[in-house]
């Protein structure tokens, strides 16, 4: 694992709830965790996920217990809070793992693969630059085509249309604007972008009408 991909004050949050009992059922994920794995760039957000139900009051005690939460978000299946700064979010996540998770420092971590579903299922919802960013990275290590094989199995009976799910991994307009992420391995914002292009054109052009 990549420890330098974490900020300062992401690492000491770490050390103060690892290990923590109500922890059990959660996996880090997202991009903190996509980072650990790859070392491409800083990340400083903690996102754990549970398949299970949980109750967000009762995380959000557990949590106070190890320090003072600050901007409390509570919803159905969902807390979004920040301890000293860092931002963390717990949420319920009903899709299966599709490989087992892996233990590092006291906290359980989704896989690759798994973050990889994911990533490509929040950019078909509005996709950051550091969303991009992470899948060029990841298209390093899997074809689009075995990522998208990989999305079908974790979201089975969820409904949603590839061909959606492909134009949008080429939507770059509201990321536009944005800062890149701190990198740890240098990549131009253009070379992020001609890249999915071309993985999208490669593996969907002549198997659906994308406008390309």
């Amino acid at each position: 694992m990549y420890r330098n991909a974490l900020l300062p004050s992401t690492a000491q949050v770490i050390q103060k709830i690892r290990g923590a009992a109500f922890l059990e059922s959660f996996y880090l994920s997202g991009g903190t965790a996509l980072a650990l794995y790859l070392g491409h760039r800083e990340s400083e957000d903690l996102d754990f996920f549970t398949y299970d139900t949980f109750d967000p009051q009762h995380v959000q005690s557990e949590v106070n217990k190890l320090g003072q939460l600050e901007s409390v978000e509570i919803a159905d299946g969902t807390l979004n809070a920040f301890l000293d700064t860092v931002k963390l979010q717990f949420l319920h996540y009903p899709y299966p793992l599709l490989q087992p998770k892996n233990d590092w420092e006291g906290l359980s971590i989704s896989s690759i693969v798994d973050i990889a579903c994911t990533k490509i299922i929040t950019i078909s919802m509005r996709g950051s630059k550091k969303d991009f960013v992470d899948l060029y990275f990841l298209l390093k290590h899997y074809s689009l085509e075995e990522l998208f094989d990989k999305v079908d199995q974790k979201y089975q009976g969820v409904n949603y249309n590839r061909v959606h799910l492909a134009k949008s991994l080429v939507y770059f307009e509201d990321a536009e604007g944005q800062p890149m992420p701190r990198m740890l391995q240098r990549v131009q914002w253009e070379e992020v972008k001609t890249t999915i292009t071309q993985a999208v054109k490669e593996t969907f052009l002549f198997r659906y009408e994308l406008g390309f």
